[in-house]
């Protein structure tokens, strides 16, 4: 988490060397190719290598190479990567738990930690936390209510401003603002959330969380709602903040960022891919900063349903899920009819992985052939050679949801390729974990709170 709050402050200090070109456009590409082996065939929907794009890329190479990461260190008898995304669901919160003393004292303050924890009657396991209420929230300042591009459906974003409010989106002193996405059935009252935006704050940066259909405490009014690549409420949003500067003369065009995670790190990565130059030249975004992006869920998938802690475990668990909300759009959106012809109810009903089940609801409801087509034209990885601002992607080797024979440094600026993209694969973290970091001399807890 600290590697990509210290993106975008690094962000920050360069934006205004590079500001946006004066061209307002952007070209790319609506491929329809559903059959996407790696790496050669053409990409759906990923920006056209011409030649603003390249020299784009070009232009903001350096910045990405640039992006120094810190090292995490956690306890040595705390590094179980199962312990570490498990941990992250009910810990995150716990300044014991975030950074600890070495030896065996640091391991008495996480039992501790342990003990205390008050298991609700429903736990999601994917590598958020438990959500209280998510209708309401302590922490934002603003809730507003977005109608879709589609004009049928609706979204929430929440707002947190970095000082006295000016207008809406911004506040009198920010230095940009920070878009930011959740992860799979999350949403901005996560532990995450907030902890990122509390340190977007500290540094002077307004944040907004948009919340998925049927993430903010309300049932949305399509089928439907969000998959791994859905982009449209994002593009949407951007373009409604792209309106403010015409619209309301208050609001300043200042530096946009996005940041993300699990889902939401494939979702920032792949709308960049797609959008091409257009990110900067359109939407005035800087760069963006994810952690936990799944790269190619057609491989991920083997791998998270394999024998197992992870079939026990995270994939039963998603699993019910994902029945689960089967269930509550066939109550709202079919009448419930189990033989309605939108998604193959029985069929996703009697599922025993999490494949089959997407398979059965997620591809038919989204429009994809099968759950393959589903995961080859949503993945992120296929996206990477289309950004053109500056992308930093943290992961941890030993994620138990990601296949850890996959790491595309070949997409990176690392690995040599024209893309202003930047992945650093630390050895431990779990999913969304990185808990338990052993304090080096020259660190302080109170330096690294948020």
């Amino acid at each position: 988490m600290k590697n990509c709050i210290l993106l975008v402050l690094q962000l920050v200090a360069v934006a205004s060397c590079f500001s946006a070109p004066s061209k307002p456009g952007s070209s790319f590409s609506t491929s329809s190719s559903t059959t996407i082996p790696p790496p050669l065939e053409p990409r759906r929907n990923v920006a056209s290598p011409d030649e603003d794009l390249r020299k784009m890329q070009q232009k903001h190479r350096p910045i990405a190479a640039s992006f120094t990461p810190s090292n995490f260190n956690p306890h040595p008898a705390l590094n179980n990567k199962h312990l570490q995304t498990i941990g992250g669901v009910f810990l995150r919160k716990n300044l014991d738990c975030a950074y600890v003393k070495e030896g065996v004292g640091g391991i008495t303050n996480v039992l501790q930690a342990v003990a205390s924890i008050a298991l609700p009657s429903s736990t999601k396991l994917m590598g958020d936390e438990a959500l209280g209420d998510d209708s309401t929230s302590t922490f934002w300042d603003e809730r507003q209510r977005i109608t879709s591009c589609c004009s049928q459906d609706f979204f929430s974003v929440d707002i947190k401003y970095a000082s006295e409010r000016k207008t809406t989106l911004q506040s009198v002193e920010s230095n940009g603002l920070v878009v930011l996405i959740h992860g799979l059935e999350s949403n901005s009252n996560s532990s995450l959330s907030t902890d990122m935006a509390a340190a977007y704050l500290n540094d002077g940066l307004d944040v907004v969380c948009i919340n998925f259909r049927g993430c903010c405490g309300s049932p949305n009014d399509t089928i439907g709602g969000y998959h791994l690549g859905f982009t449209d409420d994002l593009k949407h949003f951007l373009k409604i903040i792209s309106n403010l500067w015409d619209e309301d003369e208050l609001f300043e065009k200042r530096p946009i960022y996005l940041s993300g995670f699990s889902l939401g790190a494939n979702v920032v990565t792949k709308c960049l891919g797609e959008l091409g130059e257009a990110a900067l030249t359109l939407y005035n975004i800087h760069g963006a900063a994810v952690c936990g992006a799944p790269f190619d869920c057609e491989r991920n998938i083997k791998y998270f349903e394999s024998p197992g802690f992870n079939r026990a475990v995270y994939s039963q668990n998603f699993l019910k899920t994902l029945k689960k909300r089967a269930q509550e759009q066939l109550d709202q959106h079919c009448d419930g009819d189990p033989n309605t012809t939108a998604f193959d109810y029985q069929r996703a009903m009697a599922a025993t992985t999490v494949a089959e089940v997407e398979n059965a609801f997620i591809a038919p409801i989204y429009g994809f052939r099968d759950n393959i087509d589903y995961y080859r034209c949503t993945s992120c990885y296929y996206y990477l050679p289309g950004v053109a601002v500056p992308l930093y992607i943290i992961n941890a080797q030993d994620d138990p949801f990601f296949d850890p024979e996959f790491y595309p440094i070949e997409e990176t600026v690392d690995g040599g390729s024209l893309a202003p993209v930047k992945l650093l694969r630390t050895k431990h973290g779990g999913h969304l974990g990185y808990l338990f970091h052993q304090l080096e001399e020259n660190e302080t807890s109170q330096d690294k709170e948020a």
